[in-house]
């Protein structure tokens, strides 16, 4: 207990005044609450408030981070992503803006306000959200000057490109290794997109900031000390906004919860999520599912095995379509994810056409830890830029699960006279010999799909959707070197013999 000194009420005072607190009502049926837990919302979102024009200007506010924090009852703290492009239905459905009632998760917050953002989350959690904590940008930034900056660790991109160290858009400028940051820094760093490539990487920057930033509050004592407390949230000033129900004590409460789990006490878990494909109502290769853009989907299976442990006694996930594919918009809002599962996949070749040796190997290994099967025979081809699943119509459903695991490939009907890359033999990858594709430019090989890994492969994603860093990975800059794992359920990231996933490393990220 912290011991309450005439100077340490001044200050809880002052910190409580420096709060701005939101009479955020949230109607309809709500899940039940478990005893001894707390489910927080931690939202970023795009204000440009304070900031006095330096990052432009926005029409609306969305969310750029979206976190459900679990305390558990035994101490236990795990903090479970949404990335922003993750396609959601709106609740309330009237306050959607597209026909089948869906949007964007990061355009909740301006369609549906917290209220309704609460709604959209809690029924596709069934965990019901205790209390909502929302900062802008300016707040985010004064919050990390006022524990004296954040130390990050940088490592290459899957794909061993460093096209990460610089991002024109959010101003972020780095090395690999670690980097010390500022406010103004550290704002560009969990905010760039663009030389990422990938919503999910971005969610493994926000990750790891919170827990060093947890890391440099704890270490230096804030978050149990009442002046500096005051200090932090008197620094960040209105850029904090919280619900009407979480008073003083709460607040306090909630920040002594969080010193004693520390950042070794957290978890880090990211929504399993795949590139929209045409079953859920894409209409080209990019995940394009009109009229929203460019979006993912949720797994929805995935998901549940994450949220069981998560959930009070006797309280079951959401629950799935008859079909085992969860309800997702599509051109009528009524298409469901991929049915198949990797076992159901079986996949006669994987060809490396890029100039990293042993590749097509390692991919193999990686995909058999998921669950597909076949003979993947393995080879080299020519070099392509893009990662393409070649298959017969008759496996077009089956090629989508795979697809829904290389995010960026693209799927490519070998129904003749669409030819196949040319095959070449290389050291530690055999050729497809007793194939007539082999090195003839014929449309074999339509017998059965073939995955044609291109230079923009950045490694397969896992039953919980964290993108590998051990497939396809050069390692370097205190990355993990490709083929490190020996445990098959740990060949990639993300996949665990736990029902509930395993949590993301955060130590070191892209």
């Amino acid at each position: 207990m912290l011991a309450v000194t005439s100077l340490g009420w001044v200050a809880y005072r002052h910190f409580d005044s420096a709060v701005t607190r939101e009479d955020w009502k949230i109607a309809g049926t709500r899940p039940v609450a478990a005893a001894g837990a707390e489910n927080i919302l931690l939202l970023g979102d795009d204000s440009r408030d304070g900031t006095d024009g330096e990052y432009g200007t926005v029409d609306g506010v969305r969310s750029d981070t979206t976190i459900i924090a679990h305390l558990g009852p035994d101490g236990s703290a795990t903090l479970l992503s949404f990335p922003r492009d993750m396609l959601v239905p709106v609740l309330p459905k009237a306050k959607a803006n597209a026909r089948d009632g869906h949007a964007k998760l990061t355009e909740v917050l301006q369609l549906a306000g917290v209220p309704g953002l609460v709604t959209t989350l809690e029924s596709l959690t069934n965990l019901k959200i205790d209390h909502t904590i929302s900062i802008n940008l300016a707040g985010f930034r004064a919050m990390t000057d006022a524990v004296g900056g954040v130390t990050v660790c940088v490592t290459p991109l899957p794909d061993g490109s460093t096209r990460n160290l610089h991002d024109a858009m959010s101003g972020w400028s780095g090395r690999l290794g670690e980097n010390r940051l500022d406010g103004r820094g550290a704002l560009a760093f969990v905010r760039t997109r663009y030389a990422l490539g990938d919503e999910r990487l971005r969610i493994l920057r926000q990750q790891q900031f919170l827990d060093r930033l947890l890391t440099a509050a704890t270490s230096a004592g804030v978050l149990t000390n009442p002046a500096k407390i005051s200090a932090l949230l008197g620094a960040v000033g209105g850029a904090l906004r919280v619900d009407s129900g979480l008073d003083q004590a709460a607040l306090l409460s909630l920040a002594r919860r969080a010193s004693e789990a520390g950042s070794g006490g957290m978890r880090f878990l990211t929504v399993p999520t795949h590139i929209a494909l045409p079953a859920d109502g894409a209409v080209d290769d990019h995940g394009t599912v009109p009229p929203h853009g460019a979006v993912l989907i949720a797994d929805q299976a995935g998901l549940n095995r994450m949220l069981t442990p998560l959930l009070p006694d006797g309280v079951s996930p959401p629950n799935t379509s008859s079909t085992g594919g969860t309800t997702t918009a599509g051109s009528g809002g009524s298409a469901t994810t991929p049915v198949g599962s990797p076992s159901s996949v079986s996949i006669a070749a994987v060809r490396n056409a890029t100039s990293r040796t042993g590749l097509a190997a390692r991919t193999v290994d990686g995909l058999r830890a998921l669950g597909f099967t076949g003979p993947m025979t393995t080879s080299t081809t020519t070099g392509q830029a893009q990662t393409e699943i070649y298959y017969p119509p008759r496996l077009r459903e089956q090629a989508s699960v795979l697809a829904s695991r290389i995010p960026g490939s693209q799927l490519v009907a070998t129904s003749p006279p669409t030819p196949l890359p040319p095959t070449t033999s290389a050291p530690g990858e055999s050729s497809t010999s007793g194939r007539s594709s082999a090195g003839t430019g014929s449309s074999a090989g339509t017998d059965g799909i073939v995955l044609a890994v291109g230079t923009d492969f950045s490694g397969l994603v896992s039953a919980s959707n964290t993108p590998t860093s051990t497939v396809g990975s050069t390692g370097g800059g205190g990355g993990v070197t490709a083929g490190a794992p020996t445990d098959p359920a740990s060949a990639i990231s993300g996949v665990s013999s736990a029902a509930a996933g395993t949590p993301a490393n955060t130590s070191c990220t892209p």
